[in-house]
């Protein structure tokens, strides 16, 4: 009777890595009651992992200077990637040949993007110091952080997403290790009805795919009352961890100088009593 033929079942591969990630390729196969000879890896069409079962040792690594396999992990169906760099994006491709005497082969490929994802949420800058009035110009900018592939950034006012008129979209800028950052303008008007019982609320969400979701957020509870931030603020003389390098040493020096003053204090009372 006609055999089956020889066909790659399922092929697993991550669409989307963190950068410095292991990763795991999974790679099955149908060899229609054949024997198998051979797996081979590809990434972006060059070869970097070979299985031979019949071979002594049966797993090859190839030096590819994009792809680093974790041997001892491995199988052959299975490939761990090490620590992958953003040069291992791109297509992987398992191909399955059976054993001899026909030797048919199959394959299969699928992408995969390494990804750096932000550190930091965005942040939204410009005149947020004071507050906001009727008549008032709103002039924000928010600044994603670093990333790949970049940011993609939305204002919303009153949790609305502001009209495309509103907005302004920077040119994005490449750092020199590849990343990315992504700027958005907000300007627009206030009116009456930008204040909803008082309240004025203006965010700017970062996103990547369905990796990454942050947001920076401003809000005012009424027109005279000053901008609020959405941020906690840290105790006196506690220490904080900030993004703000002046934010902790003021915070603690403000604990000190009045341990300082008391000591003080003291010390003048003590003269005192000496006299």
């Amino acid at each position: 009777g006609v055999m089956a033929s020889v066909r790659v079942t399922s092929l697993e591969v991550p669409v989307h890595a963190v950068r410095y990630s292991n990763q795991t390729l999974t790679c099955q196969y149908d060899l229609g009651n054949r024997k198998l000879y051979s797996i081979k890896w590809y990434h972006n069409m060059e070869e970097f992992f070979r299985y031979m079962p019949e071979e002594s040792p049966s797993m090859e690594m190839f030096n590819n200077s994009n792809v680093k396999v974790i041997m001892e992990a491995s199988t052959g169906e299975k490939v761990v990637l090490q620590e992958v760099d953003l040069s291992a994006s791109g297509e992987y491709t398992c191909e399955v040949h059976s054993e001899f005497p026909d030797f048919i082969g199959a394959d299969a490929s699928a992408p995969m993007t390494v990804v750096v994802l932000p550190e930091e949420k965005p942040n939204i800058e410009g005149d947020v110091a004071g507050h906001y009035a009727v008549g008032d110009t709103v002039n924000l900018n928010c600044t994603a952080a670093p990333s790949i592939p970049e940011a993609s950034l939305v204002w919303f006012i009153n949790d609305k997403q502001a009209s495309q008129e509103c907005v302004h979209k920077y040119e994005l800028e490449k750092l020199s290790d590849g990343l990315a950052v992504s700027k958005l303008g907000l300007n627009f008007r206030l009116n009456q009805s930008h204040f909803i019982n008082g309240e004025l609320k203006l965010k700017c969400t970062a996103t990547i795919a369905t990796l990454y979701h942050s947001s920076d957020e401003h809000s005012q509870q009424d027109p005279t009352a000053q901008v609020k931030e959405v941020r906690e603020r840290p105790e006196e003389g506690s220490l904080v961890t900030s993004t703000d390098p002046g934010a902790s040493s003021t915070s603690v020096s403000n604990g000190l100088i009045k341990r300082l003053l008391a000591l003080h204090a003291i010390f003048l009372i003590f003269v005192h009593l000496l006299r």
